[in-house]
């Protein structure tokens, strides 16, 4: 299937099945909406990536950055990444036993997917927790885990350095795992803290290990921050297209103000801005497949910080446009912006991920 077709398929879903009071209803229960996640199983969401044998259509990752960057335009709430990214890609690795059992099961909806990892902040990661497997079986914890409090299997990154790192699926109900729910102010994401306690755990649980395992752990972080990048670049457009066209049609001192210059130069500026982000993403994408995975690492922190930048500074300029409504509670503005503040510190912000590529180009 062509990627033009699955982007048709999903936008047509959301604009007959997906409309504005539903969208809002999940935003304020933080991307809780049972019924899309079944929706979204049904229609086959969950194993675009998943490899054929699995009843998947095998396809490479970068066929979601389309899928994304309309989810963010939309505001799509809900685990996508984690349904949508991560059962699919760790299955293409070739797991066995129980690990491929469960991931299998989340491809049609049957198991909700959270990621346990500690590299998911860079510079407060110490802040965020560690995990370490050992004789004892797996112990630790993460502070923010996405979904954590609502989803039944846990994909679990232990020792994660940069030589070595373990890659384990675990089931929540689990002897010695206990998750507490956080407050949050993300419209599209719930969080928890998990910890795990001597949690026994069998060859069955592992995905991969060692040099195989730290492959698999840059290579998830990398997808991440692209699909977090599309995300945002979907968000940058929607709010620089409603922003236009509240410009156009808000008149004050009897002219809309979208005529006067002050108004234009900040337009102007994010249009080119959003406009260089969606290029950017669309151009990591295409490229993804020829690179190595050292290279697809540093575009992908590249582009996380140009996303995280323009994502939260045309939101901003965005709540300028608008003036004082776009302050308010009942226009829509504030969602966008928030998940936008969400998405921007994700694997990274615009600095962490910038000092993070230099790093890793001066050692390279």
């Amino acid at each position: 299937m062509a990627d033009d077709e699955i982007l048709q398929a999903v936008r047509e879903f959301l604009d007959r099945d997906h409309p504005h009071e539903r969208r809002l209803s999940a935003l304020r229960s933080h991307g809780e909406d049972p019924s899309l996640l079944e929706q979204a199983a049904l229609q086959g969401w969950f194993g675009l990536l998943a490899p054929e044998a699995e009843d998947g259509l095998g396809l490479d990752p970068a066929r979601l950055v389309p899928l994304f960057r309309l989810f963010g335009q939309r505001l799509v709430p809900g685990p996508m990444v984690e349904q949508m990214l991560v059962p699919g890609l760790l299955l293409r690795s070739g797991p066995g036993g129980g690990a491929r059992a469960r991931l299998a099961s989340a491809l049609t909806g049957g198991a909700r997917v959270a990621v346990v990892d500690p590299g998911a902040t860079l510079d407060w990661r110490a802040a965020n927790g560690s995990l370490v497997l050992d004789s004892a079986g797996l112990s630790g914890s993460v502070d923010l885990v996405r979904f954590g409090a609502v989803s039944d299997l846990f994909v679990v990154v232990a020792d994660g350095t940069d030589a070595t790192a373990t890659v384990l699926v675990v089931d929540r109900s689990r002897s010695g795992i206990t998750v507490t729910g956080h407050e949050t102010t993300d419209p599209g994401a719930s969080y928890a803290a998990v910890l795990l306690d001597a949690v026994a755990v069998g060859q069955g649980d592992i995905v991969a290990q060692g040099e195989d395992g730290a492959a698999l752990v840059a290579l998830l972080r990398s997808w991440q921050r692209v699909l977090a990048a599309a995300e945002l670049a979907g968000i940058a457009r929607h709010m620089l297209d409603v922003s236009v066209a509240f410009a156009k049609q808000r008149e004050q001192f009897g002219r809309p103000v979208g005529g006067f210059q002050a108004v234009k130069h900040i337009a102007a500026s994010a249009a080119q801005r959003v406009i260089m982000l969606e290029s950017f993403v669309e151009a990591v994408a295409a490229d993804s497949t020829a690179l190595t995975p050292e290279e697809l690492g540093l575009a992908a922190l590249t582009l996380k910080a140009h996303a995280a930048e323009v994502g939260r500074s045309v939101c901003e300029d965005a709540l300028q446009i608008h003036g004082g409504i776009g302050f308010t509670y009942e226009h829509e503005l504030h969602w966008y912006y928030k998940r936008a503040l969400s998405l921007r510190t994700w694997y990274g912000d615009e600095r962490e991920a910038a000092t993070e590529a230099g790093r890793r180009m001066v050692s390279a």
